[in-house]
């Protein structure tokens, strides 16, 4: 059973796959985690099927009223050009996160029923996996956060497994009450860069390795900054990503705040020059 617990403690910049078995388990979901939004005081966005029906089930009518909650059909969110287009997509949640501050919520609390990917022949629907992984350097930037969800009775094991690798935090039937997300990224300004939290495995590679190949892309600095004191645990594959990363990016890009042994492995790879303390 999936428990209410990291649904509704996610903040800004967390991006979940929820992994749900049954119908009620989806709806339970959904409303822990638009509970907190509405706590919260953010703009709650759910692309997904039926939304007058989930209105209608979850009781949130004035919040749809009042701006607070909106919802849409995949048909109008995803697909709306005719085909799923993830650059767009990836663009159109910085638009909104936007506009949800500039109309004076906290930020974007965003859902999205993923189930549209397998309703059907949907052109662009190969690149969901690819879309998953590099729209975490969007909520990198700390103004928005989602939760996809992921019906286990329409996608393969392969699929889930796919698309989960390419969340930094993951919800299924084992998560416990009081599990955080095992990994979080956090974008910086001083110094430009990006700040990882918890635990870099396999769970999360796809995640982070596209946040961190793209980094010199997304932060306009003449030095960037990858801050590692706050990961309590990297595998050899994630020094692997670190090492090609720094390598690729320098002078420009340092890794700081590594541990002694995370710091022994890179300087044995030959980054010494990017990790400087």
């Amino acid at each position: 059973m999936i428990e209410a617990g990291m649904l509704g403690r996610l903040r800004p910049g967390d991006h979940a796959c929820v992994v749900v078995d049954d119908d009620d388990t989806r709806l339970r979901s959904l409303a822990t985690y638009i509970d907190a939004g509405l706590r919260d005081g953010d703009r709650i966005l759910y692309f997904g099927p039926g939304p007058q029906h989930l209105a209608d089930e979850l009781g949130v009518h004035d919040a749809v009223d009042r701006g607070q909650l909106v919802m849409a059909t995949p048909e109008d969110s995803y697909l709306a050009s005719g085909r799923f287009d993830p650059e767009a997509t990836m663009a159109g949640w910085r638009t909104e996160a936007a506009q949800a501050r500039a109309d004076g919520f906290r930020g974007l609390r965003a859902i999205g029923d993923m189930s549209w990917a397998v309703a059907g022949p949907v052109p662009g629907a190969d690149r969901l996996a690819w879309y998953e992984a590099n729209v975490n350097r969007v909520f990198a930037e700390r103004q928005s956060m989602a939760i996809c969800l992921y019906d286990r009775r329409l996608f393969s094991p392969a699929e889930l497994q796919r698309v989960t690798w390419a969340h930094p935090a993951a919800v299924d039937r084992g998560t416990g009450p009081d599990d955080e997300p095992a990994l979080r990224f956090a974008r910086t300004g001083d110094p430009p860069g990006i700040r990882l939290h918890g635990e870099a495995d396999l769970s999360n590679r796809q995640a982070l390795r596209a946040v961190l190949e793209r980094l010199t892309d997304d932060v306009a600095a003449d030095e960037i900054t990858v801050d590692v004191s706050d990961l309590r645990f990297a595998d050899a594959a994630t020094v692997r990503i670190l090492l090609e990363v720094a390598v690729a990016g320098a002078p420009r890009l340092h890794v700081v705040g590594c541990s002694p042994g995370l710091r022994r492995l890179l300087v044995f790879n030959g980054a010494q020059a990017v990790c400087d303390r």
